[in-house]
């Protein structure tokens, strides 16, 4: 797997990928130096998740390259995009900016700054999450970098910081290796809007352009193929026999706060229109907005959008095994 690029997947090459997952699981034991346990080149030794779970999905750490330097353009000089096209949508300061998932889905992390504010932006199409954070400092007070470890858990991303080679997992919100074991990122805010309804909502936001500096044709076809569509999945995750309240690949909003986890079937929200619930001890509300098509979760106490994510069922419950499902009681 060259630089930049994702393997294509469709239903017969589930097979093989089946194969290779296999031989990566046993090669994080049978090929390892004596004393230490290695992935990619990482140390795992001591993890915040089981080390055999972990599974090596590209031959080497980079092989899917992030986004480090992204180029923006204007949204009525964006040409390689169509209307119904998904994207993650981050406002910060008033400074809107689109991740089209065209190109995410062939990067996975996009290392950006608002401001002084480093934030990574992240898509995983295993699990159907895309997620931003606070991106933090390193230990000399320089921006936190990430990139692909081309290492799974549970089929999700894990990243790994440029500067200490630690473990990040996207979907835990959290370091799980070295000096960072249960170090929690923090979340950012998101939108997940089709192309034509942010250029309405933002006309004048800008967008990530197609030159990213890599040979990639962003407006070809989805590299997974119909993957969302189908109900199996290509790499192991934790299956939870109490929890199959839904299909594989439901969509859910998820939310996760400490120790608190709760999440909303998509297609109830929309049914329901709007909900007040909470998560800990915050008292959140829940919309569905028909016009652009997406749920926005709100603190109550101070009318806020709060950080939730749209992901598989499948990856959810692997994740939070113990998180609670709201479930309209009619």
């Amino acid at each position: 797997m060259s630089a930049g690029s994702h393997p294509h997947v469709d239903s017969t090459s589930h097979s093989i990928w089946r194969v290779f997952v296999r031989g990566a699981i046993l090669a994080v034991f049978l090929v390892r130096p004596v004393g230490a346990i290695t992935i990619n080149g990482f140390a795992v030794d001591d993890t915040a998740v089981p080390v055999e779970h972990l599974v090596r999905a590209a031959p080497a750490k980079d092989s899917i390259s992030s986004i480090d330097e992204p180029n923006w353009i204007l949204a009525s000089e964006c040409d390689y995009l169509e209307e119904e096209d998904e994207l993650l949508s981050v406002t910060i300061d008033g400074d809107t900016r689109a991740y089209p998932l065209r190109v995410l889905v062939w990067h996975e992390i996009v290392n950006d700054v608002f401001g002084e504010r480093p934030i990574a932006i992240t898509y995983s199409a295993l699990t159907g999450s895309g997620v931003a954070f606070d991106a933090g400092e390193n230990a000399d007070g320089s921006p936190r970098k990430f990139g692909v470890s081309g290492v799974l858990y549970n089929s999700g991303l894990l990243m790994y910081d440029r500067a200490s080679e630690s473990l990040w997992s996207q979907l835990k919100f959290m370091g799980i290796s070295k000096d960072f074991v249960e170090e929690p990122l923090t979340p950012v805010a998101i939108r997940r809007l089709t192309w034509a309804n942010w250029k309405k909502t933002f006309p004048d936001g800008r967008v990530l352009s197609s030159e990213t500096g890599f040979d990639n044709d962003y407006a070809s076809e989805w590299p997974y193929g119909n993957y969302a569509n189908e109900k199996e999945t290509i790499f192991p995750f934790d299956i939870n026999p109490d929890r199959n309240e839904f299909g594989t690949k439901e969509r859910m909003i998820g939310m996760a706060e400490g120790w608190a986890a709760r999440a909303w079937p998509l297609e109830k929200v929309k049914a329901k229109g709007q909900l007040f619930d909470a998560l800990g001890a915050r008292p959140i509300q829940i919309i569905y907005q028909e016009d652009t098509n997406e749920v926005l979760i709100t603190d109550i106490t101070n009318g806020e959008q709060v950080a939730a994510v749209s992901v598989y069922w499948f990856a959810w419950q692997a994740f939070y095994p113990d998180s609670s499902v709201w479930q309209p009681l009619n």
